[in-house]
């Protein structure tokens, strides 16, 4: 089952009247986005929003069941869930689309042109590659292949610790990596909070589509 329409992505994940939409100009970026729309809008083909961090009010630092069921309001911050994230990318080529503002309210962007989550009897393991931007530094470097984790199942490549216990949110641990947009909204510090490389953030969202 395809999902271009985001309006009837709604309705199969949260069975209610749709009420938001992931068009570009609801979001923070929207002067950047209709400034440069051939940039980081691109041409045709809809994106799916699964994760986005804009205000704090929902807690990330949550149970595997949760992160594999989904949480949150999508119409501020909310994360989708790894089984729907499974179906609906790994039958077709995805490309995944990273926004960004830091606490400085500096505007990133960071793009791959190969996305996928694996299944569940995998602990829903990441495939991505082809980085672009116009952020320096790539966040998931060295999280390729890796298996999700959270506080309460921990599959992360660091002995010493559960990354998603030290981190505060479920994601793609390595020892512990390069970035964690699942983090505690409210903390800052040295890979605290939600962060990417060096980059501390106010704001994330992530979504996908079908490779053009």
């Amino acid at each position: 089952m395809g999902f271009r329409n985001l309006s009837l992505l709604f309705l199969f994940v949260f069975d209610t009247s749709p009420t938001w939409s992931t068009d570009v100009q609801s979001s923070p970026f929207k002067e950047t986005v209709c400034n440069q729309c051939q940039q980081w809008c691109g041409e045709g083909g809809s994106w799916t929003v699964f994760q986005r961090r804009m205000n704090g009010d929902v807690d990330f630092y949550r149970s595997w069941a949760d992160y594999e069921k989904g949480f949150g309001n999508p119409e501020g911050d909310f994360w989708l869930g790894l089984k729907k994230l499974h179906q609906m990318t790994k039958d077709r080529s995805m490309e995944l689309e990273v926004k960004m503002i830091t606490k400085d309210g500096i505007y990133l962007v960071a793009k791959y042109s190969n996305f996928s989550i694996g299944p569940g009897s995998d602990n829903y393991r990441l495939t991505i590659s082809g980085f672009s931007g116009n952020v320096t530094r790539d966040g998931f470097i060295g999280h390729n292949n890796q298996q999700f984790s959270t506080k309460d199942a921990d599959h992360d490549r660091a002995s010493w610790n559960n990354c998603a216990s030290y981190h505060e949110g479920g994601w793609w641990y390595t020892h512990c990596g390069f970035s964690s947009l699942n983090g505690n909204f409210h903390k800052t510090g040295s890979n605290k909070g939600i962060w990417w490389q060096s980059n501390h953030l106010r704001f994330s969202e992530m979504k996908f589509r079908t490779r053009l």
